[in-house]
């Protein structure tokens, strides 16, 4: 009966997380948290789902920071979590996403103006 309502209470628990992690307020944010959520909250534990609590908490322009490299992530957060989410978001393929300026430039078509 215990370990029900543990169960219930981390699926609680997970549901506000990936609520919070698509719903930053920031979308460049919204877009590695949500799809960092997505991708890893149900292989979290309890202990995990807590320290992935804590670090929400925090405010947007300090995650915003940490994950490009801005700031150093402080030691009270460095854990498992914190681990797998610097390293989902230094990924390329998420990067891209959401750093503007880590995404592919492309080149414009050189146009030329030939007589007609």
């Amino acid at each position: 009966m215990a370990g029900d309502q543990a169960k219930a209470g981390d699926e609680a628990l997970r549901r506000r997380l990936l609520f919070q992690s698509r719903h930053r307020g920031v979308k460049e944010l919204d877009l590695v948290l949500g799809r960092f959520a997505e991708a890893h909250l149900t292989g979290f534990d309890g202990v995990e789902l807590g320290q992935y609590d804590v670090l929400l908490a925090e405010p947007d322009p300090d995650i915003y920071d940490w994950l490009v490299g801005r700031a150093v992530l402080p030691p009270r957060l460095q854990n498992r979590v914190t681990k797998l989410l610097l390293a989902f978001a230094n990924a390329p393929q998420t990067r891209s996403d959401f750093i503007p300026a880590c995404a592919p430039q492309t080149t414009p078509k050189k146009t030329t103006n030939r007589p007609t």
